[in-house]
């Protein structure tokens, strides 16, 4: 036998074993990955605890995805989950690639985060005591450049009040990109997130930001609401204001700038045929006592003394103002407004274009 048949046969034994040995370790990197991210990242995040059931690799996509990612209190179990996704997608960003930066894409797949207020703080669920841009960072494997939400769902409840609270927001789609220092023409940091939802499962909300994901006293941000039925968030203002409405809507306008740290802006709500006292619904059907059914005829006789009879709406305009440290609502203006609404001119159910987020907006 020649030499170079010998060496031939080495090589292809050779080329054999390597084949095999990335085999088994292309093979192992899923179990790894997951072993490293229960037993070192999700096991002891402060208050919280999780786990991964799955990782799936794929090398040549330059891609890896967590699957059935569970967030819990320590206290609770991980059926009653603060945090839960189908899958959590984490990929190689490739139009960052092209120009010569590693830069991944995640995307959240029907994410839904549970939170929960109660009078004890120790059993409250609200995302406090973990560092959660620290677990982030362990998770990733490089800079985030965009993070996409996908059919998303956050779920507000309260089992201590009376009546319970439980509101839900869902179809939650968001994407948040350039969250890198790529900077524009203009030599910012800009990056840009928008969002839409669905509250009680058909009332619209639409958010618009822009930030510099470096300097966090710097941003823009912009959201509406369509008309959402008074009579839905009767559980909530029952149970956090004494007051349940027989009918009427409710929309909201807001636009809050920040500049190194100073805020400014506003929030807008607009009622419209609001009706609270009724004898039927509050005395009847619910039971409220003297005083409590006394407090929502206040409110509702003061509701028809201040609402514009052209447009059939009380409405204001709450000044926001102050630092991200020390905000505040300027409560005098929010009660000119009432009035101004009334009886000078009313509030229009539009954005007041404070942003170039609304410049287009009607």
């Amino acid at each position: 036998m020649s030499a170079l048949s010998k060496n031939s046969k080495r090589f292809v034994a050779a080329t054999a074993v390597l084949g095999l040995l990335l085999v088994a370790l292309y093979l192992a990197i899923p179990a790894a990955a997951k072993h490293y991210l229960n037993n070192y990242v999700l096991k002891d995040m402060g208050r919280y605890t999780g786990t991964v059931k799955s990782v799936r690799v794929r090398l040549f996509k330059g891609a890896y995805q967590l699957n059935n990612l569970n967030i819990h209190l320590k206290e609770k179990s991980p059926q009653t989950p603060f945090y839960y996704s189908d899958s959590l997608d984490i990929s190689v960003s490739w139009l960052a690639l092209r120009h010569g930066e590693l830069l991944v894409d995640a995307a959240l797949n029907q994410p839904r985060l549970n939170l929960l207020d109660t009078r004890s703080d120790d059993n409250q669920q609200v995302g406090e005591g973990t560092n959660w841009l620290a677990v982030l960072e362990e998770i990733l494997p490089t800079t985030l450049n965009q993070l996409d939400i996908n059919n998303g769902t956050i779920h507000f409840a309260n089992e201590e009040t009376t009546p319970k609270v439980d509101i839900v927001l869902s179809d939650i789609n968001a994407t948040v990109s350039n969250l890198t220092n790529v900077k524009d023409q203009r030599g910012r940091r800009v990056a840009n997130a928008k969002l839409t939802a669905k509250l009680f499962s058909e009332v619209a909300i639409e958010a618009h930001a822009e930030f510099d994901p470096f300097q966090h006293d710097d941003f823009m941000f912009a959201a509406k609401t369509d008309p959402i039925a008074l009579r839905q968030l009767n559980d909530f203002s029952q149970a956090y204001g004494s007051i349940d409405f027989k009918s009427g809507q409710i929309e909201l306008y807001t636009e809050i700038e920040a500049e190194a740290g100073k805020l400014s802006g506003y929030i807008k709500p607009l009622m419209e045929d609001v009706n609270i006292a009724s004898w039927q619904q509050d005395v009847v059907n619910q039971g409220d006592n003297p005083f409590q059914l006394t407090w929502e005829s206040l409110m509702g006789f003061l509701g028809l003394l201040f609402t514009n009879l052209e447009t059939n709406k009380l409405a204001t305009e709450i000044e926001v103002e102050g630092t991200l440290n020390d905000t505040r609502l300027n409560s005098w203006q929010a009660a000119w407004g009432i009035v101004k609404n009334a009886f000078v001119e009313a509030v229009e159910s539009r954005f007041n274009q404070l942003t170039p987020l609304t410049d287009d907006s009607e």
